[in-house]
């Protein structure tokens, strides 16, 4: 016989009994206790599910679901699966089953659907309806649309919403931006609606959503804008591939490369230079022989004189600059004169008249537009020697001779005044002045 007293034990006799009939009340303990436990875990996450709040819907298959469950544990669906492996798959069907309910608390739930995504940003794995497949999901994964002016408001370039500014005009068929969203944190946020569906929330239903530029980007880490158009009628389609980021536009047409003739419905699309146009013209053609030695006869005579300048353009430059080291640079020849004459005329109208004298100097190209501008009381600088070349007359066309000489003058003016240390506004002489800009970009 043998006394079990906290743990030890005491003989009555000189014989001692087996270590297993000692240890015995132990081990039966142990035994019981730990298979309550097991038996007991299983059931209630068994009955987990059936006990929380849940939709019409899924309440009909609960037991089903448990029947489901029972033949998987036994492993009647899979007899190679070990008894972990099928607990495991259990486990995951079930945790992928409480994904499609919404409690029934959920006060931005809809009745209409049973089922619904509880969070915009939540990746559902093909439970919810998508309106893009996950092989695009990188740059497209939800969309929706914004009314342009709102958008333009928010993110302008400064490029002006055809037909004009006006907010209350309309540019038919494209009044409204579409935006496409990148990955579901971009996404809006739930309050304002799904991204996936119409705001009704009819899956059948392809329309967009249409939230203000604010509520659609509110979640945009990043945002990159197209702005883009279909000319006389062509038959434009627009590609956008995941890819390295890039900022240009490549464009391709059914048009032979070199120019010469229109579209041709008969030939590949292939890519294009910017300039060439449906019909065949070339608008940025490459410059000829002829120019590149015209051209490089300027920048010869401007870095041989560029010491005389300096020292000629330095105390003019230094009047203009003021306490705030900043210049306004102006560049007209005489066929532009009478575009300096109203800028001038604008500026005097709205009180900015002896800011314009102080603080403008007007590089002139030619003899003409010297006397111009020194009879409107401005600030003028003319070498005869880096200007002597210079074009008269206005540019007959975009990026013609005449353009693209008076586009050299702007540069090498700027430079110089770079150069001499101060701070360049420039502007071409087609503004009028509603305000004074020169406290804005301070």
């Amino acid at each position: 016989m043998v006394a079990i007293r906290n743990g030890g034990s005491h003989s009555y006799k000189s014989r001692k009994s087996p270590l297993w009939i000692v240890n015995l009340p132990q081990l039966l303990t142990l035994f019981i206790v730990s298979s309550m436990s097991l038996y007991g875990g299983v059931l209630l996450g068994m009955r987990m599910n059936s006990s929380s709040p849940t939709s019409p819907s899924s309440s009909t298959t609960s037991a089903d679901d448990e029947s489901q469950t029972t033949k998987s544990l036994r492993g009647e669906d899979d007899t190679t699966m070990d008894f972990n492996a099928r607990v495991q798959a259990e486990v995951e069907r079930r945790l992928g089953n409480l994904g499609e309910v919404v409690p029934a608390n959920n006060a931005n739930h809809d009745s209409s659907n049973s089922v619904v995504s509880k969070n915009n940003k939540k990746d559902d794995n093909g439970q919810h309806p998508r309106r893009f497949p996950k092989t695009i999901s990188k740059f497209a994964t939800g969309a929706s649309l914004i009314t342009k002016n709102d958008f333009l408001a928010n993110f302008d370039y400064g490029i002006p919403k055809p037909p004009s500014k006006r907010d209350n005009e309309s540019d038919p068929g494209k009044d409204d931006v579409l935006l496409l969203y990148g990955s579901t944190k971009a996404l809006p946020d739930i309050n304002t609606g799904t991204v996936y569906t119409d705001e009704n929330g009819d899956t059948d239903d392809t329309s967009l959503p249409h939230f203000s530029a604010v509520d659609a980007t509110k979640n945009c880490g990043g945002l990159n804008v197209i702005f883009t158009d279909t000319h006389g009628g062509l038959e434009q389609c627009t590609a956008i591939v995941g890819n390295y980021e890039s900022y240009h536009i490549q464009r391709w047409l059914r048009i032979k490369p070199q120019g010469g003739s229109g579209l041709d419905v008969t030939l590949p699309l292939t890519p294009v230079g910017r300039g060439l146009q449906t019909n065949g013209q070339d608008k940025f053609s490459s410059p000829s022989d002829l120019d590149a030695l015209q051209n490089q006869a300027l920048l010869e005579t401007y870095f041989d004189r560029l010491g005389d300048t300096i020292a000629a353009l330095k105390p003019m430059a230094e009047a203009c600059a003021g306490s705030d080291n900043t210049v306004i640079v102006m560049v007209c020849n005489t066929g532009q004169s009478d575009l300096l004459i109203n800028f001038i005329c604008s500026a005097q109208a709205r009180g900015f008249g002896d800011i314009v004298k102080e603080k403008v100097l007007v590089f002139a190209t030619d003899e003409g537009m010297l006397k111009i501008a020194q009879g409107l009381g401005l600030r003028t600088f003319y070498d005869e020697k880096i200007f002597e070349k210079m074009p008269e007359k206005e540019a007959g066309r975009y990026g013609d001779r005449a353009f693209t000489q008076m586009m050299y003058a702007k540069v090498v003016t700027v430079q110089l005044i770079n150069r001499l240390g101060h701070d360049v506004l420039f502007q071409d002489v087609d503004l009028v002045w509603y305000k004074n800009p020169i406290p804005f970009f301070h």
